[in-house]
């Protein structure tokens, strides 16, 4: 399954829109694009760190992408994004990673009810492409002090 590639598919609108609009309506455009890309940045990787923070399990953040692959598929079809049994799986992903109502609510009306494939390929590639990071970064150490004798006062 492919996912949408918002960078790719941005430059192709505005490839063919070059020379059909203003200079003005081009603007418009790339500023549009700009804030929609923006937008789906900051739901992807809040999505993904609020089921981290709540301690979504791997399997469960798999489970979830593999739902949205399927979702975005639907989109392009036509089609609802989600099956009942789908729906049933999210919420209980959600449920298990302590994931709050509101966000819940929110990511059901951008999904479900705008139908928005864009931002259903951010999410699964932000999943995939925090999968692919091996390894982890250890904490930086704070370098040694020296120990300095403390002047006596008095």
């Amino acid at each position: 399954m492919a996912l949408m590639n918002f960078a790719e598919f941005s430059k192709k609108v505005l490839d063919a829109a070059e020379g059909k609009l203003t200079q003005k309506e081009m603007g418009t455009l790339k500023r549009l694009f700009s804030r929609v890309r923006k937008r789906n940045l900051v739901l992807a990787s809040g999505l993904l760190s609020a089921l981290k923070a709540g301690g979504a399990s791997k399997e469960d953040t798999q489970k979830f992408s593999v739902i949205l692959e399927k979702a975005n598929e639907r989109i392009f079809e036509g089609k609802k994004p989600f099956t009942r049994e789908e729906e049933k799986e999210i919420a209980s992903i959600f449920e298990r990673a302590h994931f709050p109502q509101p966000a819940q609510a929110r990511f059901k009306h951008n999904i479900q009810s705008d139908e928005d494939d864009l931002l259903v390929s951010q999410i699964a590639e932000a999943i995939h492409r925090d999968r692919k990071q091996l390894g982890f970064v250890p904490e930086r150490s704070a370098p040694a002090r020296e120990e300095r004798p403390q002047k006596r006062r008095g």
